[in-house]
């Protein structure tokens, strides 16, 4: 008894401590529960808002209070409102705008036919309900001044939410969304009149989402969670409205519509967002500067004198807030990452020049965080590494774990997530689950991060201990061993660069392994320094530096005899089971839209989006293969960037990125569809000329020269590139013509540059 009794404290206080994981804030809306919230909606109960650590309470529309006064006294508070909160702005409120979910107003004021109200004049001395916020909003006071008429002309009255009250008469006017009254009056036959702020020209935004500025000040990253959680809610369900709408007609309808017309109103809402146009969330300075002058011209003449900096009032979810004393720890502080410098592709040298994904993110982070002093020290011990932080507040280093390592350091947030890859021979299927591995011999690095997680996790695997990644290569090639597992960018890495054609990524497991920094932790404001800069990290910043490194090696065609094995029993089966098609499909499925997604990255080089190294060897051979058997000449260009490094030392590796980019495209635009173009390595690209000799490829470089000297790359910069010109003779082979071409190309390098040698 005894016992039970201290079970249950233990795991109430453990649940407890869970509980407090999770930061309760409140979402109040402008309106009534509808469509026009669907992001808010499926943030909560798709668990988005759980993800980021956060318990959301959405609350339908109070008249009893002012949304912008409850949100500016009650902590954790956010709110959505109309372009109103411009008025609160220049009456020097305190909220910060973090964005606006319809590009387009979808209020509007609407009337029966019959009432004869065609114009914003008509409406003088009639009735109109509207709630007080959209009284104020700058589109419809704009609409109705535009036309000669004073808002005092009016007879406006509290908004009841009932469309009754405009049917029966109760109320000449009413503010309405596009997306729900219209679809109401028309279902019962129901003639009406719509005045849109739009038609008189005042398109402002909708929808508009805000905080306080006190609550963005002490909690940045709350409101980073907030707004990333929340605009993953609003894409979800605008690319899935049926399903939205089916979970806010089972859990938000408190106004009783039908399904239909929650579908209708999602399609509608989705053109206003203009998500299409990529402007989901957009806000705009100089619309907002616009809706501000509007207002100061419309009368509001009391706010006149506040000239406030609009952009101090929109939210940039790239911004980062510092306290007092994290800013004089930055401008004072010197920070030292320790780095492995052999530990490809994430650290490790070339061209004497410390590079990889760790360093790309480290590079990242000071300059999203603007450090004064910074600086990277090589060092190859990693326990003497930790050591070394436990004494030292201002040193730092990468780890791959899921835990704090010990008392006296602590690990930041998760700066990236990293497959472990599995890697087989040519030969082999795709591991579609991992108990196909069950009984078979793996191949893994006994001092890796995840060596025992993955022995405890798999214990029907039998894991064969390595001490480096070529004995485990080795061993694959020998056949020793079925597979050998690592951190998927290590694989591309080793068998893109070591040339290991006959080897391929089969699969991954399913766990994912987080890319974090060990920190002294006594060193809080550092900790939070790098944790605010990391939740800033984009998904498109870190696309831009796996691309660099990422590669899939996968094979092109399907294994058939493989897929034979799984669909002929099961078809057999289908017979006397019929649910077991259901699992057949399932698998088939599921094999097919995991290779194709590995295929699709198989060739292609993820930054420019042409042939990877790999892809344009394979190609040489073939041609190599045709020359033999068809006497079919064809030539080699093989060019780099000239001087490239000046670009990314100086304007930055996003801006060497976009040159890179730029230039691939000048060259396929330039090039046959018969021809072959790919990146090589860096800034170095192949293009392979089928049925061509080596005096047209010239020809064809110097025109690739000149297009590419004269491209406007926006650099402040002339970009130049050196080329090498061969073609294949009867005695080469593929190192022989490939070591010609980079001579040279390597020959105009030493004379000049930007020019074309044919050898």
């Amino acid at each position: 008894m005894y016992k039970v009794k201290i079970t249950t404290i233990f795991l109430l206080l453990v649940t407890t401590l869970y509980a407090k994981e999770l930061e309760k804030i409140t979402i109040q809306l402008d309106w009534l529960h509808q469509f026009q919230f669907a992001g808010y909606y499926v943030a909560k109960e798709k668990g988005f808002y759980e993800k980021e650590s956060l318990d959301v309470s959405i609350k339908e529309y109070n008249s009893n209070f002012n949304i912008v006064n409850k949100i500016l006294t009650t902590p954790n508070s956010y709110a959505v409102g109309k372009s109103s909160l411009i008025i609160d702005i220049l009456d020097n409120k305190k909220i910060i705008l973090l964005n606006a979910i319809y590009q387009s107003s979808p209020m509007v004021l609407i009337s029966k036919k019959e009432s004869n109200i065609t114009s914003p004049f008509d409406l003088k001395n009639r009735s109109v309900m509207l709630t007080s916020d959209a009284r104020s909003a700058a589109s419809i006071n704009a609409m109705i001044i535009s036309q000669g008429l004073k808002l005092s002309d009016i007879s406006f009255k509290n908004h009841s939410f009932d469309l009754e009250d405009l049917i029966n008469g109760n109320t000449e006017a009413m503010g309405c969304y596009l997306s729900n009254e219209p679809y109401l009056l028309e279902k019962r036959g129901i003639k009406y009149n719509v005045l849109n702020p739009k038609d008189y020209g005042f398109d402002f935004y909708g929808g508009i989402f805000f905080t306080s500025q006190d609550e963005l000040k002490n909690h940045s990253q709350r409101v980073r969670a907030v707004y990333k959680a929340t605009m993953r809610g609003w894409e979800y369900a605008f690319n899935n409205i049926e399903e939205t709408a089916k979970l806010i007609f089972d859990k938000y309808n408190t106004q009783n519509k039908t399904l239909e017309q929650l579908i209708y109103e999602g399609n509608l809402l989705k053109k206003l967002s203009k998500i299409d146009e990529g402007l989901l969330g957009n806000i705009e300075k100089k619309k907002i500067d616009e809706i501000k002058r509007l207002y100061i011209l419309l009368g509001f003449g009391q706010y006149a004198k506040n000239r406030a900096n609009v952009e101090d009032f929109i939210y940039d979810s790239s911004n980062i807030q510092y306290s007092k004393d994290q800013k004089n720890y930055i401008e004072q502080s010197k920070i030292t990452l320790l780095s492995d410098n052999n530990f490809p592709p994430f650290a490790m040298m070339m061209n004497n020049e410390l590079t990889g994904i760790e360093l790309d993110y480290w590079n990242l982070l000071i300059k999203k965080l603007d450090f004064k002093n910074s600086n990277v020290e090589i060092t190859t011990n990693i326990k003497e590494s930790v050591e070394r932080i436990k004494h030292n507040p201002n040193l730092i280093k990468y780890a791959f774990s899921k835990r704090d390592t010990s008392n006296k350091t602590v690990l930041t947030d998760t700066i990236t997530e990293i497959k472990i890859g599995i890697a087989s021979l040519y030969d082999k299927p795709y591991i579609s689950d991992i108990n196909q591995l069950n009984g078979k011999k793996i191949a893994m690095i006994k001092y890796a991060s995840y060596f025992n997680e993955l022995k405890k996790a798999y214990p029907k695997i039998d894991f064969v201990e390595v001490k480096s990644a070529n004995e485990g290569f080795k061993l694959l090639e020998k056949k020793k061993v079925y597979a050998y597992v690592s951190k998927m960018p290590a694989l591309n890495y080793n068998i893109s660069y070591e040339g290991l054609t006959n080897i391929k990524i089969v699969g991954s497991f399913d766990e994912k392994y987080q890319l974090k920094l060990i920190v002294n932790s006594d060193n809080k404001t550092l900790l939070n320094l790098l944790n605010k800069a990391i939740s800033t990290i984009t998904e498109k910043e870190r696309e831009l530096i796996s691309s660099k490194y990422y590669s899939v090696i996968f094979q092109n065609s399907y294994d058939y005899k493989e897929i034979y094995k799984v669909v002929v029993p099961l078809i057999i089966v289908i017979f006397f089971i019929i649910r077991s098609n259901r699992r057949m499909n399932m698998e088939i499925k599921k094999r097919t839209k995991i290779e194709k997604e590995l295929q699709q990255m198989a060739n292609i080089d993820p930054l420019t989006q042409i042939f990877n190294r790999r892809k344009i060897k394979s190609m040489i051979n073939q041609e190599i293969h045709r020359y033999k058997r068809y006497k079919r000449n064809f030539s080699i260009i093989f060019f780099d960037i000239d001087d490239f490094k000046f670009v990314n030392d100086n304007l930055g590796h996003s801006i060497g990125d976009e040159v890179l980019v730029k230039i691939s495209n000048v060259v396929k635009s330039s090039i046959r569809d018969t021809d072959y173009f790919g990146r090589w390595g860096g800034e170095e690209f192949i293009i392979i000329l089928p049925e061509t000799d080596k005096i047209k490829a010239s020809n064809i470089a110097h025109i690739l020269k000149e297009k590419i000297s004269n491209n406007d790359f926006s650099v402040n910069k002339t970009i130049t590139c050196s080329f090498g010109v061969t073609q294949f003779e009867e005695s080469d082979n593929e190192d022989i013509i490939l070591s010609r071409v980079d001579h040279a190309m390597y020959y105009v390098k030493k004379h000049g540059k930007n020019s074309v040698k044919v050898a």
